[in-house]
């Protein structure tokens, strides 16, 4: 199994920040920053956080401007496999663009133009609708085999 970050930043307007991937997983599609873990250094899910936030968007920022919001596991997710990702909001408002990276390109989407936008189909499906609606920590688990996207949540 591969554990992952997604980084929820939001501007001032309330519009989620994205990148449109240029390399696989993903590659064409608009996610929230984030990235792997790096389990040889036994990197914590909020260091990852801030690591990958700086090495993606060259926000600078430390463990306690992150708010765990959500844990996610996908089974048999295309192009990964098994991975678990925790879902990070940044409790900063971030107001520019970062720059193109070697990551894709970034943009602002207000929380209503996320569904109808070019995002991965487990996302479109499931994340974004707990993390638009939550107000407490969730817990979903996706079984992606097969090319299906079945959730079960884990919460009350």
């Amino acid at each position: 199994m591969k554990f992952a970050t997604l980084l929820y930043i939001k501007n001032s307007k309330g519009e989620y920040l994205l990148i449109e991937r240029v390399n696989h997983p993903n590659k064409g599609y608009l996610s929230p920053p984030g990235g792997k873990l790096k389990i040889e250094n036994a990197e914590s899910p909020v260091a990852c956080a801030v690591r990958e936030a700086y090495e993606e968007c060259k926000i600078k920022s430390f463990t306690v401007d992150w708010k765990l919001i959500g844990i996610v596991t996908e089974k048999s997710y295309p192009d990964i496999g098994d991975i678990m990702i925790f879902c990070f909001e940044y409790i900063n408002k971030v107001d520019l663009l970062p720059e193109k990276s070697n990551e894709g390109k970034f943009c602002f989407l207000a929380p209503v133009q996320i569904e109808k936008a070019n995002i991965p189909e487990s996302d479109k499906l499931y994340i974004w609708k707990f993390v638009l609606d939550s107000t407490s920590l969730f817990s979903i688990h996706i079984d992606c085999s097969d090319g299906q996207y079945i959730c079960t949540v884990e919460q009350d």
